[in-house]
């Protein structure tokens, strides 16, 4: 049956259960996929490169998801910690088509993007919170990215959620092709390549739910009217991306503590 948008409810278990599958690989090792802490930028000239060269002061920290003494922090820090590296990384990078100004609304990549980065902090912020099976996030992630209720355990095909295998083989071809993500955002230089390339591994997983992808979380009216200009419109963009990941990671967790 055709849901909103034209979008069925089988389509979209299939394409968030594929997509949660694929999440759960990237926040099992964030260092390899959402790393920039390790990439040398390239010179990019303005307010475009101060906030690329700000992302990249944002590492790890000395307490992240690979230290001991991770599990024994409080769930309000391991939340923290999510929304901050992927509103810093992942926001950035799903910002970065905004050097095309108000061009970049009118491809599915910009709103792919977006929602592939807000729907990583839903999954991460349900995680720190013990809902750990990826079939699990789907329902939550078509709530808060969509506000499509669908029911809790409901039937997300078998074959939907990718096994590891197949999972890391999605993002490895992807992190290897020079020509995926398309070549113009190699304009905000190496720093975010390695978070870019990871972000549209995840977001060819939502291209089946394009419809729906405007509904995603955004940033405020101020944000939104400045990603509209060329070329700093990836500071208005990044301000707009990483607002729609703070509420996704909010809702979230208001969601999972009922």
């Amino acid at each position: 049956m055709a849901g909103e948008h034209g979008v069925s409810n089988e389509v979209l278990q299939s394409s968030l259960g594929w997509y949660a599958g694929l999440v759960s690989r990237v926040l099992n090792d964030p260092s390899r996929w959402l790393g920039v802490d390790d990439a040398r930028p390239q010179r990019v000239p303005g307010l475009p490169g101060r906030l690329l060269r700000g992302a990249r002061r944002k590492v790890l920290g000395d307490v992240n998801p690979t230290s001991p003494q991770w599990a024994s922090r409080p769930v309000a820090f391991r939340t923290r910690w999510w929304t901050s590296r992927i509103a810093a990384s992942a926001g950035l990078a799903a910002a970065a088509p905004r050097f095309a100004g108000a061009l970049a609304d009118r491809v599915p990549l910009q709103a792919a993007l977006g929602a592939s980065a807000a729907g990583l902090a839903v999954c991460a912020v349900a995680r720190e919170h013990g809902v750990t099976d990826p079939k699990d996030w789907v329902p939550l992630l078509s709530q808060v990215l969509f506000h499509r209720p669908l029911a809790a355990g409901g039937s997300v095909p078998a074959d939907a959620v990718p096994d590891e295998a197949r999972a890391d083989e999605h993002l490895e071809a992807t992190a290897a092709d020079p020509t995926e993500p398309p070549s113009g955002l190699a304009a905000v230089g190496e720093i975010v390549q390695r978070t870019v390339r990871t972000l549209w591994g995840l977001a060819r997983a939502l291209l089946d739910v394009q419809g729906l992808l405007d509904e995603r979380p955004r940033g405020g009216f101020v944000a939104r009217r400045l990603s509209a200009l060329p070329v700093v419109g990836v500071a208005g963009g990044w301000l707009d991306e990483r607002g729609g990941i703070r509420r996704a990671a909010k809702t979230t967790a208001r969601l999972v503590q009922r």
